[in-house]
């Protein structure tokens, strides 16, 4: 879900609290221990922020509702579902162009980050086709600020391995979907630049293909075993607690084990997509209009 979205329905069920609360946003704010002014930001249209944990569990205590209520996430509001102060929810691109994910990385440095990708994996991404992907104001900044492809200076200090379904690889190299208005050779050049750096990143780098018809994941990543991150659209879920953290990476391990195309031979088969652009382009660029006669 956007984060965009998730603000106004939080904007939303904040307005029907307060609408059936006697004594206006004073009372209000003084029986959740909200300052009136975060309120109106809240409250405003034009501010797309939502707030901290400890905030939402404040409002979902004192007005006897739960905290998926407060963000759209259902419609039954009754149940005193707490938060844990472990979770937090974080914007996933700041105002800069920067993410939290850039600062939860260099704090992993060391330990092994398990990631399952929304689209295709970050660190192995073109900036032509991150650009295209994120279209959007914030696009220019994200690319600024970098950390789109990593260096191999920094992958030498992690290790990452990476799960996600090997029918999103063949959309992209079809040009289904999302990525219909991406031209082919951005697609060959994409797929043959992730088989090039799987390959010479192997092992620090592992990528991991399963089949997305028998096997399906939210995109998360997760950082050692201190933090994991699950991907809402626009905002990440932020975990931190032990048991919470290891859950998700027990969930990552049944990811690679249902793996139909293993780490090592995944530059392989990169390549081969790639060259199936090549090899599809090529009679194409070779015939001109007396040729199909």
């Amino acid at each position: 879900m956007d984060k965009r979205d998730l603000c106004r329905l939080f904007r939303e069920r904040l307005r029907a609290l307060l609408a059936r609360s006697e004594g206006g946003m004073a009372r209000f704010a003084r029986e959740t221990g909200v300052d009136r002014s975060a309120l109106s930001q809240f409250l405003d249209p034009d501010i797309d922020r939502l707030p901290r944990a400890e905030t939402l569990r404040a409002i979902a205590s004192a007005k006897g509702v739960t905290i998926d209520w407060l963000l759209g996430l259902t419609n039954a509001p009754e149940g005193g579902q707490a938060i844990a102060p472990s979770v937090e929810i974080e914007t996933a691109i700041w105002e800069d162009g920067g993410s939290p994910l850039d600062h939860w990385r260099r704090e992993a440095l060391g330990a092994k980050l398990r990631y399952a990708p929304s689209t295709l994996p970050d660190m192995l991404r073109l900036p032509s086709v991150m650009a295209y992907e994120l279209d959007g104001p914030r696009a220019a900044a994200r690319l600024e600020h970098g950390a789109l492809v990593f260096d191999d200076a920094l992958l030498g200090d992690l290790d990452v391995e990476i799960a996600m379904p090997r029918q999103r690889l063949e959309a992209f190299a079809a040009g289904a979907g999302i990525w219909g208005d991406l031209p082919a050779e951005t697609r060959r050049a994409q797929l043959a630049v992730m088989a090039e750096r799987a390959a010479a990143a192997y092992p620090r780098l592992r990528l991991h293909l399963y089949d997305g018809r028998r096997t399906f994941s939210a995109p998360y990543t997760v950082f050692g075993l201190t933090r994991a991150a699950l991907y809402l659209g626009g905002a990440y879920l932020v975990l931190t607690a032990t048991e919470q953290v290891r859950a998700f990476a027990r969930h990552f391990d049944g990811l690679i084990r249902e793996a139909v195309v293993e780490a090592r031979d995944a530059p392989d088969a990169l390549a081969a997509l790639a060259a199936g652009l090549a090899d599809a382009a090529a009679p194409n660029a070779s015939q001109n209009p007396a040729d199909r006669l």
